[in-house]
């Protein structure tokens, strides 16, 4: 049982944007986001470049090159003179998988300044999530030239919900 929790643990999904990859130093005004290079138990990840935004203005974006890099943030907000108090960084980096393929990932987390240090918020990992496909349910009824009817005609077949039916009686 141990055994399965641990390799459970292991075979987590992580991205460099997991507040245990990277962290972030300094105040409120300037600050860096150190983001690391993985390798050892976990797939290779290497950033490419780093971006981040208070509302919508950019306050510092930095090139990676596959290296590890301290992402400079000045942090001003332009309209009314003083910091921003909420912060997104996003970050593109390299994931190499055990067979060697590359894909190229893009991440974003966001910060809150407690007033002492700045705080993760939550991850939003972009570009991973599942996509799922909601059928809405039609129960409308068609005739096999998709002429629509008010009711089930008998002995003949009909559509509803894409599938085809023969009502006998």
């Amino acid at each position: 049982m141990m055994v399965m929790v641990s390799l459970g643990l292991q075979l987590q999904a992580q991205t460099l944007c997991d507040s245990n990859m990277t962290y972030t130093t300094g105040s409120q005004y300037q600050l860096e986001v150190a983001i690391p290079v993985t390798g050892n138990s976990l797939p290779m990840m290497a950033p490419l470049y780093a971006v981040t935004y208070g509302d919508q203005t950019m306050l510092g974006e930095d090139s990676c090159f596959n290296q590890p890099c301290n992402h400079v943030v000045y942090n001003y907000n332009p309209t009314t003179g003083m910091p921003y108090d909420t912060i997104t960084t996003c970050i593109s980096y390299t994931l190499t998988d055990s067979l060697g393929y590359v894909d190229t990932m893009n991440c974003c987390f966001n910060q809150v300044w407690d007033g002492q240090a700045w705080m993760r918020m939550g991850n939003a990992t972009v570009g991973i999530d599942e996509l799922y496909n909601i059928e809405k349910q039609d129960y409308r009824i068609f005739d096999v030239l998709g002429r629509e009817l008010i009711e089930a005609p008998i002995g003949e077949m009909y559509i509803q919900n894409r599938k085809k039916y023969i009502k006998l009686r």
